[in-house]
This record gives C-alpha cells, structure tokens and sequence, in this order.
C-alpha cells in the first residue's frame, strides 16, 4: 500500500503560543523556560515570546536563547514596571497556549496566572513551570540549587573525590518536556469540551522526570535492582584517547561485539562473555590494555578501522560539534540559517515531525481475521479528559520507546504492551524495565507464527497510535510498518521513535543512550575543560527521547481529531540527545557550546559552581545578578573580588581570579555556616547533600510535598514486592486527572482479555495458544 502526505500544513498550523518568562535565566532553567515554545513552533505553532528586557547576568556572553528562539517573534517587557503587567495578559488573551516560567512574585503575584487568563479566555491553555517547592523550602529556578538539594552532584562518577558539577541539565529539561506534555494533552481535551485548562510542574518534578531508571527502590532486592537503586551502575565507561588526544566511544550491546573487539584488538579471548567480565572487574583490567593499544593511531583510523570490523563506536565529539556530521545535516537535525544577532549559524533543527497521510486504497477486510472491533465511539473507561478512550498499541523494547507509551498511560491512555513470548529483553534488567513499563496491559506474541498476523491486524484496528522504535527495517521483517497498519487502520497515529532517523548514513546502524551522549556533546560537556570525558549511567538521552516522541505523538493526535487524516510521527534518539545541548551552534566552522565545566568538575566560574568548605562538605553557589554578587562581597568580607559577577568560563578560559579568592575564604568555616550566612543575605545557596545512591533516591521520593501531590508510584511488583517510583511529572486541571493502570505487568498477564476485546471467541484463543502463537500468564 502507498503512502502519501496529504496536505503541508503542520500538525499545529494555526496554533497562537505565548511563551512568558520573566526573571529566569537560560544557564539556570533555559530548557524549562525554552524548550516549549521551540517544540511548539517545530511542530507549526506560531509563537511570541515574551521575555524580561533585564537579564539575569549568568547569561552574559551566553547565546542559548538566541538560538532556542530561532523563528519566533521576541517581545521584551520591563517586569518591573506597572505598565508589563497589562501588556503581557493583553498580548496573552487570544493565545490557545500560554506558557509562564519565573519567580510567583513576577507572575501570580501581578496578577499572571491561570485565573486571570481563563476570565479572559475560557479556552486558554496555561502550562506553568513553578519554582521547586519542597519540605526543606522554596529554590529558585536554578538547576544546579535543585541537582544540590536532591544530592544529584553525589551521583556523578568525576574525575577526583567528592561531588561534581552536573553539566547536564536534567531537571529543566524534564520541566520543559513536562509542561509541554500537560499541554498538548490539554489542547487536545478542548476540541472536545471546548474549554482550555492548566498544567505545572517545577525543576525538581523534571528532574524525576528524566531519571526515573536511577530512581526506585524496592522492597526484595535483586543484583539488577541493586545495579542502579542502590549502586552508581558500571564504573567502565569505554571512551579511550586516541594519538591525536581525541576520544572514541565503543559500545557492545550487539550480540558479538565484545568477542569481535577482543579479536580485532589482539586481546585475549573471553571465558565468560562480556556481562560476567563487566560485574567481575575483569573489564577494568582490559581497559587499562585497551587504553595503550588506542594510543598508537588516530581517532579516524580507529573508526575506519572498527566499523568495517561491524563494532560500534562513535566519536567523542564536543557540544555544537555533530551539527556538522553529514548525517546529521543530511536527516535535517542540523540547519543554517541567518541569525539577526549572530549572522549565518547551523542550529538544531526540528527534532520531531509530524505528517498528515491518507491511503491510496481502503483498507481491506481480512478474511483470516474473524474477529472484530466494534468502534461505536464508547470505549470502556472513556471521559473527556486528556487521553481517556485513546488505545495505544506498544511495540517498544528498551527504554525510549516505552517511555511514550507509559506517559500516554499516565494521561488516561488504554495501553497494550507487546512483548515476545521469551518476555521484553529489559525484564531481566529491572530498573530500566521499571522505568518504561508502568500502567499498561501485556501480551506476548510470537511475531513469526503463522497466526501472529491476525494477532496483530487486530491490534491494529483497535488502536488510535500504534508505536515501537525498532531498528530501520525490523518492522517490515515482523509485519508492523507503516504500510501493513494503515491497510488495517488507514487513519491511525503511527509513531516510529528510531536511534538515527529513518535515513542516512547511520539509519540502519545500532544506537544506544551510550553513543549519543559521545555524539551530542553530553560525555564531552560533562568531563570538563582538557579532561577525559565522563559517562553518566542515568538514561537521560534514552527518557528524554520517551518525552518527546510522546510530545509528537499527542500532537499528532490532535491534528487528526481536527483534520481526521492519519498521521506519522517520527522522532530519534539522536534528535533527543541534541536537544539536550541545543543551545550549542556553529559559527564561521566552529562550534560554541556554552559555558564550560573546569577540568576539576566545580562549576562554569566563580558564580555558578560548587564550592568545598573548611569541614570538607560541599555547596553550590548561583549567583543570578549583580545584587545578589553584591550581597554575597559584603558577606565574604574579602579584597579582590570585581564589582561584577565575573561572566560564565567560555571555551579556551581558565580558572578564575574570584574563583581562587572564594575557594580559599571558603575553607575557613564550616559549609553549614557558609550556607546559612549566606542564606540570611539572600544569596541563591544550597547544600550539596552528601548520599549514596539509596540516600539519593529517598530524598528524591521521600519528601512530604512529593508524595503530597502524587508523584510517586507505589505498587506490587510480584517477586520485588513493594515497588516505588517517579510517577506522573505534573499536575493538571482544574478538574482532577486520569489515573493510569496501576503497577507493571506480567508476561502476557492480559493476553486473553485483550483478545477477547479483539473478537477471538474461546476456541479461537485456545488455538493461538496451542500454535504457541500467543502466551497468557494471567
């Protein structure tokens, strides 16, 4: 069957989004305050963006909005003048979506909120990015205060002892996907009730957003959980340096990797395989011969070399420096454009699309197929809110395909998983799996049994999206590409989440969150200034893709109750770990990536790092203005300290004169007095919380207001007994949220109340189970 668009017009054409940030900073939350609007106006929305005409002087030098705000219309306001007010809610009123980040004072308390906005426009949808709000107190939009106060610092394996500055902003990152998540799901309620509505969420709830499969506990322990819930996960990191000083990331997850590198290398062979070497340490050892044999050539042999011997491996690259790559410019994740401040610049490009399809024939009955789904429009447990009624078939494996469907699930969403008979090759690696799976129904299919095919036809014709994110080609090989659904549901939201994109140079080649953080800068960022790069075993890049492919697939769900067509969706794990670093670009050849991380792993420069006391505890310092420097000079007491915060370290720069001076008037005193003297001056400070990867998760999911407003999950996970989780990111309203299924399903626990929703009669389930076509452990 043939495919074809129908139309140009964007999934969100005709869309008004206002995006309000008033006294926020881009190096402290700009993905929380950004990365919305960007989505938004990728996906076809018109956007203004409203923004304080004072900036917050950590972004002095710092060019990240003004590549996040590529093709938007900028709108500064004094928010300090009485007039801003008016303005903002008058430009506000006729928008479908608005979206407000900044300090309640700046926006609620002058009357910018929800309220005021629905009395104007009962149809607006307000999406609310909060400042973090815990037990211990209010923080301020500033990530590295948030990543402080959660211990986030302490789970980091750095290049010394001791906490390291997170250079990967999780948690704003997971606030902007969040909200906009909320919203478009909102936006889609409203074609129905006609009526708009509200969703916040904060730093702190984005940074359980992004990390959910580092973040767990349960209540029978077993070496997987222990893997991850309560050790920091493997030490070995497998970037190695190259003759010419650059890095090369290799990966083994491909059944034969590990013995072919021991081949190609001259290594000796393995007894045991590669997961026994992993957990044995016997890795560590033939790291350290690894380390000598990539010394002796380039990183370009090297990857010429191991990638006509069918390994892995990517290089190592900074922040900005994959907009060049020819795939990534070739698949449009990279663009080129005029940029009025900055002159000819390549940016991230869309990294979600969204496209309109129709048919060229009907869809023809399946005389195999006996069943049948009656669609009469009343589907059990459907309401109007947010997702309820709305059938998502899961073909994921792994972590980022799952991940969409379980935030589907939680917005009300009808889940059914679909899973092999031998079980999804994450159930044996139970964080991960944890992280993805929560609040859906499960069924185990044999995709290559002769029955499979009416299995699934049925699957199809039940479904309003139908997802998975195999490798390039696989789908064709197990009857679930595109074609093959939409010849049984030609107006199906198909969503295919893919590690490269569907073409390219690299489209048909395996990825994992390990080679992008080594592609998109992440691994480079995060080692610092003239240092090895450092491995972050938290599962950002795989979870960040999980959000926003369920960005685009809401979107699109939304344009078809519009239009009524079908639509495509496709994301990429390269796209999402771009996104992570979009405000790197490439300027005359070279790549500006933001503000550098020293070689020791404290901070961006004397205002915005973490700082060691006299007792040896650790705290973070973020200083977001010249008043607040001020305050901080007139508490250290020193000489030598400039008038100004000195601006953020940039590429090329050392370690700063007021950074010298701070460390050594540091030492004098205890860190708990250095963070309440400081504190009683109104100096942004925060407490680095020295915990081990247990503490870390209990004081993530411990927290009276957490667990106050719902986001944890707790439920029965069969042998691990009690389980807890990160649960749903964000509030909405004003009416209460759908809940999701509770708890992660067995291994074809609902195969057989599934099929009999599909129409398959007694005899014809007992048949699928004797060809052992269908399991059903329910």
């Amino acid at each position: 069957m043939e495919l074809r668009p129908i139309d140009d017009a964007a999934a969100l054409s005709g869309l008004r989004v206002v995006d309000i940030s008033l006294g926020t900073s881009a190096v402290g939350s700009g993905l929380a305050s950004n990365l919305p609007g960007v989505l938004l106006r990728d996906l076809g929305a018109e956007v203004t963006r409203v923004r304080s005409a004072h900036r917050s002087t950590l972004d002095t030098g710092v060019d990240f909005e003004r590549v996040w705000q590529r093709g938007t219309t900028v709108i500064e306001v004094d928010h300090e003048s009485p007039e801003a007010a008016p303005r903002i809610l008058a430009l506000a009123a006729e928008a479908d979506v608005v979206f407000l980040s900044g300090p309640e004072e700046l926006l609620e308390g002058r009357g910018i909120g929800y309220a005021e906005l629905a009395a104007r426009n009962p149809r607006t949808v307000v999406g609310r990015v909060r400042p973090t709000h815990t037990a211990r107190g209010p923080l301020p939009d500033l990530e590295l205060l948030v990543a402080a106060r959660a211990g986030l610092p302490t789970q980091i394996r750095g290049h010394r002892g001791g906490p390291a500055f997170p250079d990967l902003a999780v948690a704003s990152a997971g606030a902007g996907l969040a909200v906009t998540v909320g919203a478009l799901a909102t936006l889609y309620e409203r074609e129905t009730t006609g009526v708009g509505g509200w969703v916040e969420t904060s730093l702190a709830d984005g940074l359980r957003a992004i990390l959910p499969m580092i973040i767990g506990r349960v209540e029978v322990p077993s070496p997987a959980t222990d893997l991850l819930w309560r050790d920091q996960g493997p030490a070995d990191g497998f970037a190695y340096r190259c003759a010419d000083g650059e890095y090369i990331q290799l990966w083994f997850g491909a059944k034969g990797a590990y013995e072919a590198f021991l081949q190609e290398v001259g290594d000796e062979p393995s007894e045991k395989g590669y997961t026994a070497d992993l957990v044995s340490g016997a890795l560590t050892e033939r790291g350290r011969r690894w380390a000598a044999t990539f010394a002796t050539a380039e990183r370009a042999d090297w990857l010429d070399r191991l990638s006509r011997a069918g390994i892995r491996c990517e290089p190592v690259l900074r922040p900005g420096e994959a907009l060049t790559d020819p795939h990534v410019r070739e698949t449009g994740l990279s663009v080129t454009a005029e940029n009025p401040d900055l002159g000819p610049v390549t940016v991230l490009g869309p990294v979600a699309r969204v496209t309109a399809t129709s048919t060229l024939t009907a869809a023809p009955a399946d005389a195999a197929y006996t069943g049948g789904v009656a669609d009469t429009g009343a589907r059990p447990g459907a309401s109007t809110r947010l997702l309820s009624g709305v059938r998502v078939l899961d073909l994921a494996a792994y972590l980022a395909g799952p991940v969409t469907a379980q935030i589907l699930g939680d917005l009300g969403a009808d889940v059914v998983k679909v899973e092999p008979m031998s079980g999804d090759v994450h159930r044996s690696m139970e964080p991960m799996f944890a992280a993805g799976q929560r609040g859906k129904r499960a069924v185990a299919v044999d995709l290559k049994a002769p029955g499979a095919a009416q299995v699934l036809a049925g699957l199809f014709r039940w479904s309003d999206v139908v997802h998975h994110n195999a490798r390039v080609g696989l789908a064709d090989r197990l009857g679930y590409d595109e074609a093959t659904v939409r010849t049984a549901n030609p107006d199906v939201v198909y969503g295919h989440s893919s590690g490269f994109g569907p073409t390219g140079p690299r489209a048909l080649l395996p990825a994992n969150d390990h080679l992008m953080q080594a592609l998109s800068g992440v691994e480079a960022g995060q080692g610092g200034a003239d240092s090895p790069p450092t491995f972050m075993a938290w599962g950002a890049i795989d979870v960040t893709g999980g959000w926003l492919s369920a960005c685009a697939v809401i979107a699109a769900l939304y344009a078809r109750k519009r239009s009524g067509a079908g639509q495509s969706v496709s994301t990429s794990l390269l796209g999402s770990a771009l996104t992570l670093k979009s405000g790197a670009y490439v300027r005359g050849g070279t790549a500006v990536g933001g503000p550098v991380l020293d070689g020791e792993q404290t901070g961006y420069g004397a205002a915005y790092r973490l700082y060691q006391a006299g007792d040896g505890e650790w705290f973070a310092l973020a200083v977001p203005d010249a008043g607040a420097w001020e305050r901080l000079r007139q508490v250290v007491a020193i000489s030598g300290l400039p008038d100004a915060p000195p601006p953020l370290r940039r590429a090329g720069e050392g370690r700063q004169d007021a950074e010298r001076l701070l460390e050594e008037v540091f030492q004098a005193e205890p860190a708990e007095a250095w963070v309440r003297r400081l504190t009683a001056a109104d100096v942004p400070v925060e407490a680095v919380a020295q915990v081990d990867r247990r503490g870390f998760v209990a004081r993530v999911l411990d927290d009276p207001l957490t667990r106050q407003s719902g986001r944890v999950a707790s439920f029965d996970w069969g042998a691990r007994g009690r389980t807890e989780t990160p649960g749903c990111q964000f509030g909405v309203g004003p009416t209460p949220r759908p809940t999701g299924r509770p708890g992660i399903p067995g291994l074809g626990e609902h195969t057989a109340e599934v099929l009999a929703e599909l129409g398959f009669d007694a005899d014809a389930r007992a048949a699928l189970a004797a060809s052992r076509t269908v399991r059903s452990d329910g």
